[in-house]
């Protein structure tokens, strides 16, 4: 789980596909090259494949944790189960050895 958003932090931060290169506003006549090039690497196809991508991890590391959450509760509720049995068979006790 670490992993995954590890490598989802890595793929969202260090580059920003759909943003055109900072070259370009020093340099416009450069961007009929950019837009020839963004059609030739299907940069807006790839960009969205990636996206797509991002949210299944997103989702599934958000269900893994709900998961985990889920089964950690449910232990906790176990517990106070069995905190709540012993005291009542403590009880039981102390009310028989006093009254016999």
């Amino acid at each position: 789980m670490g992993d995954t958003l590890l490598s989802l932090h890595r793929m969202v931060g260090r580059v920003e596909v759909g943003e055109k290169p900072e070259i370009l506003w020093d340099h416009p006549e450069l961007e009929p090259l950019y837009v020839r090039l963004e059609r030739e690497f299907e940069i807006r196809e790839r960009k969205l494949a990636l996206e797509r991508k991002l949210e299944l991890i997103s989702r599934t590391v958000e269900t893994q944790l709900e998961l985990l959450q889920a089964k950690h509760s449910l232990r906790v509720e176990w517990y106070i189960v069995i905190l709540i049995v012993v005291e009542i068979l403590l009880t039981l006790y102390e009310l028989f050895v006093r009254s016999g």
